[in-house]
């Protein structure tokens, strides 16, 4: 398995759960404002939680903590290097007494790492819980309204839904790859070093199908040989138990924007 497998953003696992029953558009309209928060929440409180409102959407979600970790740890990098960033370059005191480590970088450093981790769980949570076309549909019924001032809603939700259905097509290309190399029986940096000389082959070639099949794509769209017909979706009514959580989920995200320290 390689860590193109372990993304969570952009895939589709299935399960019955309240939230994979749970109206797109109610999903659509209120997971972007716990990923907002995420990153204007100040303070280790509100994170904690946001914490526990994402464990919760976990369960909610019959997502496996298995899938969720898988889909962090592929972003471990990124979360070192931010935290490293932090640690070198921030001003302030110092850590252990060395002039070049400071204890309030290391702090705003894991902080950052805590936003990201959060606003990856909410990401992955839409997709993760919603087909890309019910997607499309619910950000198609959402834009609607804002056709009579010229948004092409249609046309937005369609390139949205081309985006999503195109995150499976990445991920079998790489994997395909990825699958003609071998590492090498190397420990330490020098297994590190043949990954990053493997990337170098694999990247330029996958661009390179990418954009062929980009291309294939646009030219299938142009001869009409794709068609894009918003999914339809139940209209929401006061008598739905969709209506009550998105209400739930709304008031709490003002709790911890506005209520907490």
């Amino acid at each position: 398995m390689t860590f193109i497998d372990d993304i969570t953003l952009g895939r589709y696992h299935p399960r019955d759960s309240f939230l994979h029953r749970l109206d797109p558009r109610i999903k659509l309209g209120v997971i972007p404002f716990f990923v907002i928060v995420s990153f204007a929440g100040h303070g280790f409180v509100r994170l904690a939680v946001l914490a526990g409102a994402a464990l919760l959407l976990l369960l909610l979600g019959n997502i496996p903590l298995g899938v969720w970790w898988r889909g962090i740890w592929v972003f471990r990098w990124l979360f070192l290097c931010t935290l490293l960033l932090h640690l070198f370059m921030t001003p302030g005191r110092t850590l252990f007494g060395v002039a070049w480590l400071s204890q309030d970088g290391l702090l705003q450093g894991i902080h950052a790492c805590c936003r990201l981790i959060l606003a990856v769980t909410f990401s992955s949570l839409l997709t993760l819980t919603t087909p890309p076309s019910k997607v499309a549909a619910a950000l198609f019924s959402l834009l609607g309204p804002l056709a009579r001032i010229g948004i092409p809603a249609q046309r937005i939700s369609f390139l949205f839904r081309l985006v999503l259905e195109f995150i499976p097509i990445l991920r079998d290309e790489a994997r395909e790859l990825v699958s003609r190399y071998r590492y090498p029986p190397k420990e330490g940096f020098a297994r590190l070093w043949s990954r990053i000389d493997i990337l170098r082959e694999i990247i330029p070639l996958l661009l390179q199908r990418m954009v062929e099949r980009a291309d294939h794509m646009a030219k299938a769209y142009a001869g009409g040989e794709i068609h894009f017909e918003p999914e339809p979706l139940a209209p929401l009514n006061a008598n739905q138990n969709n209506l009550p959580a998105a209400i739930v989920g709304i008031l709490f995200v003002l709790l911890v924007v506005f209520g907490l320290p």
